[in-house]
């Protein structure tokens, strides 16, 4: 991040950033753009974030990581590997459809971020896929865990809400829970 995790100039930036890439994409988010929706000087906003691009990972980084806690939050919450998995997928869903600036970011403007937000974002599934198998682990008797499987079963799911972000059915994507659920069934991970 460009100042402190605490600096609300910066918090308030990326907001603007994630409001701007969700209604107009990723190629017009400039400093330019960002002072104006922000209601700050170019020169401020510099001061704070270098280049689009710097505040344009940090606003993907903080929206990851929360993604990241409600799946923490929702694994915590159940004991059962299936229940805890579509509590976190409905809990994903309805955070998407409720925010579709962070769906657009997250599963559709990700790909047009070049190379640096790519790898953020291979990152950031690597650390889902290392909670899965740490969850798995916690719910199953035998310690022999398919980490494909389970890299199998996050990618499938990113590509049915990529696929709905893309044509647009960010409102409808809590509908998407019962094909989520039967793809977590093709992949549930058993023991080698």
């Amino acid at each position: 991040m460009a100042c402190s995790p605490a600096c609300g100039t910066c918090a308030h930036l990326r907001a603007r950033a994630l409001e701007i890439v969700g209604a107009d994409g990723i190629d017009v988010l400039t400093l330019e753009r960002l002072a104006a929706e922000g209601d700050l000087a170019v020169e401020v906003v510099v001061e704070h974030y270098p280049a689009a691009d710097v505040c344009l990972y940090d606003t993907y980084e903080e929206v990851a990581s929360s993604i990241r806690q409600d799946f923490v939050r929702a694994f915590a919450a159940e004991p059962g590997w299936r229940n805890a998995l579509r509590l976190a997928s409905d809990t994903l869903l309805r955070r998407m459809a409720a925010n579709p600036a962070e769906a657009r970011l997250c599963f559709a403007e990700i790909f047009r971020g070049g190379h640096e937000l790519l790898r953020r974002r291979e990152t950031s599934r690597r650390r889902l896929v290392e909670l899965f198998v740490v969850e798995l682990g916690k719910r199953r008797d035998r310690p022999e865990l398919l980490r494909t499987q389970l890299e199998l079963l996050i990618g499938a799911g990113f590509q049915a809400i990529a696929a709905a972000v893309a044509e647009d059915r960010v409102a409808m994507l809590e509908t998407l829970a019962p094909e989520l659920e039967t793809r977590a069934f093709v992949f549930d991970p058993v023991a080698a």
